[in-house]
């Protein structure tokens, strides 16, 4: 140690000098891992809006929103879009259930919710008429309707399939769905491209690390203080940079050294595994028949559902009653036994949600999803893959680079104070 002093001194050092001197790439690395972390977490998080000022139509003011969540219905719809022009269409997610399936899976459910129907309409519309009828008409009505359900179910469900695009908006779906549920596109991106953020993450330390040797070079051959926040700048703005850009450039395979190696952007290498994850994650989350089927109950084309159920419905009434049909409408009026059909359509839909929930899992397994968006994204040019990630960064690209070099000077002026002038 005595020696190794002395080689200081003769060098006009002294062992804190050493230390100075070592702390700067330590720094360097250390702030460059974190203020990366800092920029992906705040990519994502916090979900909503945590502060006590935002200026109005960004997400930042006395307080912070992640980029994705505050941007939430911009990247819905971008995702939407790949996911709808080249993955799957309407019609084919529809066409692979089979509607006499369906239909054969409700029949036992129906039993019971007909009779239901069936007895609370005429209770309602008709109690003294059917009070006076005796069991055996009643039971009769009942067993007719049960036994040509799983017909008119059938039936309905093929008509919906042919007019699907009319009685549901996927895009409006998807979009609605990761709107009111922000953690679910975090979710989504976070999963798909977990590799790339932790590269981000890591590379940044790494060219922290080498940043930090070549400013302790330039600080022993040139001491000025303002040289370490402009470093700071530097390093902050080019890590964030060269990191984005190494996950997405070059989009397509660049062969270099006679083909011995291929560069290409390190998520666009992974498209096999991240299509696997997409199209787990979109099947299960997000295009289940969970969240299917209260979508087309409930969405901005139900009224177009609801117009093809009480056709079909008011079509099984009049099958049931029969020859007594004219009867009934002597001796209680055309609009009477109109609006008793209607009730019956209005009852039917209303238990349409908790009926279907006993088909979920056939219908899941018929349109087989995970697979169909596995497949066609394995497939898809180069160009198209990208656009599942790098929306989260393009639009708001210059923040999370900006935020990189703001710190780089917070942390280089108290270097400055820490080593002095």
């Amino acid at each position: 140690l005595t020696s190794w002093r002395d080689r200081l001194a003769q060098q006009g050092m002294s062992s804190n000098d050493v230390l100075k001197y070592a702390s700067i790439p330590i720094v360097s690395t250390v702030f460059t891992y974190f203020h990366i972390w800092a920029a992906l977490y705040m990519t994502f998080y916090p979900l909503h809006y945590k502060g006590c000022w935002q200026i109005k139509g960004t997400n930042c003011g006395c307080g912070w929103q992640g980029i994705v969540p505050s941007k939430a219905e911009t990247m819905a719809r971008k995702s939407v879009h790949l996911m709808t022009t080249k993955l799957i269409s309407v019609e084919e997610v529809f066409s692979r259930i089979d509607p006499g399936m369906v239909a054969e899976e409700l029949d036992p459910v129906l039993h019971n919710t007909l009779t239901h129907i069936i007895h609370e309409v005429a209770m309602q519309e008709e109690p003294e008429l059917w009070a006076a009828l005796p069991p055996s008409v009643k039971n009769e009505l009942i067993m007719k309707a049960r036994e040509d359900a799983p017909a008119v179910i059938e039936a309905m469900m093929t008509d919906v399939k042919s007019n699907i695009q009319s009685v549901f908006d996927l895009a409006y779906m998807v979009v609605a769905t990761l709107i009111r549920d922000p953690w679910l596109l975090n979710h989504m991106f976070i999963e798909c491209g977990y590799r790339e953020l932790v590269f981000i993450r890591d590379c940044g330390g790494y060219m922290g690390a080498v940043f930090g040797v070549v400013q302790v070079i330039l600080w022993i051959r040139w001491s000025e203080g303002w040289m370490l926040p402009t470093f700071g700048l530097v390093v902050g703005l080019l890590s964030n940079w060269i990191a984005l850009k190494m996950i997405f450039r070059p989009v397509e395979p660049m062969p270099i050294l006679g083909g011995r190696v291929v560069l290409q952007g390190l998520f666009l290498k992974r498209q096999k595994e991240v299509s696997g994850e997409y199209g787990k994650i979109v099947a299960a989350k997000i295009l289940s028949s969970r969240n299917l089927i209260p979508a087309i109950i409930t969405g901005p084309c139900a009224d177009k559902l609801f117009e093809l159920i009480h056709k079909h419905v008011h079509g099984a009434c009049d099958k049931y009653t029969g020859v007594s049909r004219p009867f009934i409408r002597l001796l209680r009026g055309t609009d009477k036994y109109n609006h008793c059909k209607h009730m019956v359509g209005e009852r039917l839909i209303a238990t349409m949600s908790d009926t279907m929930r006993h088909v979920e899992k056939h219908i899941d397994h018929a349109m087989d999803l995970e697979n169909i968006l596995r497949e066609k994204m394995e497939k898809l040019p180069a160009t198209d893959f990208e656009d599942l990630l790098h929306p989260v960064f393009q639009e708001d690209e210059w923040k999370l680079v900006l935020m990189g070099g703001v710190l780089g000077v917070i942390v280089g002026c108290m270097q400055w104070y820490a080593l002095g002038s």
